[in-house]
């Protein structure tokens, strides 16, 4: 089988196209290559659907953390401790073991105790986790004249919230 060729059958793979089965014996660098690759591609499609559907609860969960009520802030505090105190590998195996679990009382959580669909749970909590740290940071850093200017300009909660502090808290928690 030329390299082509493998290329051709298993460079897909990973979305469902080209051969099912693995080779079985007489491995060339270039297949190995290729499997490797393709089994990589499902790294890129779990980090970015990590990432985008994370961002939306990490800022939920900065905003939480810098309120000033402690029954909103302390879910926050204990949720990105876990998340962020814990190793991912560990994760994987909680979550996994309390999929199967809960799959025993509540069957509609079966599709979770796939291998996927359970990483990509715990990828996207423990980047939610990370990134609401970051954005806390940022949140913190943007400048009081800021606000200020908004409150002169009549700007309050969510307005001000969506046109002042938000673009700027992006802007600081950009380059991390």
């Amino acid at each position: 089988m030329s390299c082509w060729e493998t290329l051709a059958d298993y460079g897909l793979r990973s979305l469902g196209i080209g051969e099912r089965l693995l080779p079985r014996s007489d491995f060339t660098l270039c297949q190995q290559v290729v499997l490797i690759g393709s089994g990589m591609l499902w790294n890129i499609y779990f980090g970015t659907l990590a990432l985008l559907s994370g961002f939306v609860l990490a800022t939920g969960l900065a905003l939480a953390k810098a309120a000033k009520h402690p029954l909103i802030r302390q879910p926050a505090l204990w949720f990105i401790f876990v998340f962020r105190g814990s190793p991912l590998f560990i994760q994987f195996f909680f979550a996994y073991f309390l999929f199967l679990s809960l799959k025993q009382v509540y069957p509609i959580l079966t599709p979770f105790t796939s291998a996927w669909a359970g990483a990509l749970v715990v990828l996207f909590f423990n980047t939610a986790a990370y990134s609401a740290e970051i954005f806390y940071g940022a949140l913190q850093s943007v400048p009081k004249g800021d606000i200020e200017a908004a409150d002169a300009y009549g700007f309050s909660g969510a307005r001000r919230f969506r046109r002042i502090i938000w673009p700027t808290m992006l802007r600081l928690a950009w380059p991390a």
